[in-house]
């Protein structure tokens, strides 16, 4: 008998999915962070799935009423390219495979199961935007922190009576078929064996809820990301393309920028470390000329920043290279800039601008 199983372990959600039912060696595994198979699913394009949906139940329909082969492997080819869109779609493909080899050998075309499993795939199209409004209305009413508060539970407890949402736009929860297992050496965990998309959504909702974790929209990316750490974490770490930043990474650099933003200390040896770097480009200095340069300059940043100086040299001694030297002194309320001009004698031309207090 075929399975698809879904359980939790340790920040972690795993799907195994087998068309024979054998235990320990899936014909399909996947393994995602906490919660991705539901954001991912919300994110889902609906108008996109729904001709291939609508294709695979009339061939589903031809092949179980003519025993058309050609109408079986179109459906078959279709489900497999419906796999790979989202790890829900995998449930439809291991259960249409372990039919198709089924009633060959039980010679049972036709069956209720095969209804079924039509009657599924012709109602996914009006189910899945359903779905998804709906787990959209649970997140603003339950789940997310910023509208719905701390406390899943309460929340929960406060929108539904008994097992009936008091709002219609909720999603209604119902038996899932659930088992508990050993799933890892040394640790077990309840199983869900899912029998339509619907019991995966119900399990991951409901698993939120018992566990106490919210959601939030990511201030990067504006997707909805799960709190397993801290509540007050505001940048997701959800999978992005290859190649790019995580959002959270992202964060950092931009709250470490924002605190930079009223540092003049900061700002002065940012501006002169960016001039020295397209110095290098431009082959006016060296590279170990300007990493002697930036070790020095970020010495002398880091004392004033810590109150032991009120002077900071961003400077080479007048032999070291052939642009203009800058020295960069720090009085008590007010940070001054002098050029030196190198067209003439390194020490005989001074300009000053001044730039804002420092707070």
């Amino acid at each position: 008998m075929w399975y698809a199983k879904m359980y939790f372990s340790e920040g972690r959600e795993i799907f195994q999915y087998d068309s024979l039912g054998t235990q320990g060696v899936p014909d399909v595994q996947g393994e995602f962070p906490f919660l991705e198979s539901l954001l991912s699913f919300q994110e889902l394009d609906c108008a996109e799935v729904t001709p291939m949906l609508q294709s695979i139940a009339d061939n589903w329909s031809r092949f179980v009423s003519e025993d058309d082969k050609e109408a079986l492997a179109s459906a078959m080819k279709k489900l497999g390219g419906l796999s790979s869109v989202h790890i829900y779609f995998q449930l439809l493909y291991v259960h249409c495979y372990y039919r198709q080899t089924a009633m060959f050998i039980q010679n049972d075309r036709g069956s209720a199961e095969d209804a079924q499993i039509l009657d599924e795939l012709r109602q996914l199209p009006e189910q899945l935007p359903r779905y998804q409004q709906q787990i959209q209305r649970f997140f603003e009413l339950v789940l997310d922190v910023d509208s719905a508060g701390r406390e899943p539970q309460a929340q929960a407890a406060k929108n539904y009576f008994h097992d009936s949402p008091k709002d219609p736009g909720l999603f209604c929860f119902r038996p899932i078929p659930l088992s508990f297992e050993p799933v890892e050496p040394g640790r077990c965990s309840p199983v869900l064996y899912s029998s339509s998309i619907r019991d995966m959504i119900d399990y991951s909702l409901r698993s939120c809820v018992e566990r106490n974790i919210t959601v939030r929209r990511c201030k990067n990316c504006g997707r909805w990301f799960p709190q397993t750490g801290r509540v007050s974490a505001e940048y997701c770490e959800r999978p992005v393309p290859k190649g790019q930043q995580r959002c959270r990474d992202i964060g950092a650099l931009k709250q470490w920028t924002l605190r930079q933003a009223g540092n003049d200390v900061f700002k002065a040896y940012r501006k002169e470390y960016k001039r020295r770097f397209a110095w290098i480009k431009a082959g006016r200095i060296t590279d170990q000329q300007f990493y002697d340069w930036s070790e020095r300059a970020r010495t002398e940043k880091d004392k004033c920043e810590r109150g032991l100086q009120h002077t900071v040299l961003f400077v080479y001694s007048a032999a070291d290279f052939n642009p203009p030297h800058f020295y960069y002194g720090i009085a008590t309320s007010s940070l001054y800039i002098r050029s030196i001009n190198r067209s003439t004698h390194p020490f005989a031309t001074l300009s000053f601008m001044r730039l804002p207090s420092q707070k």
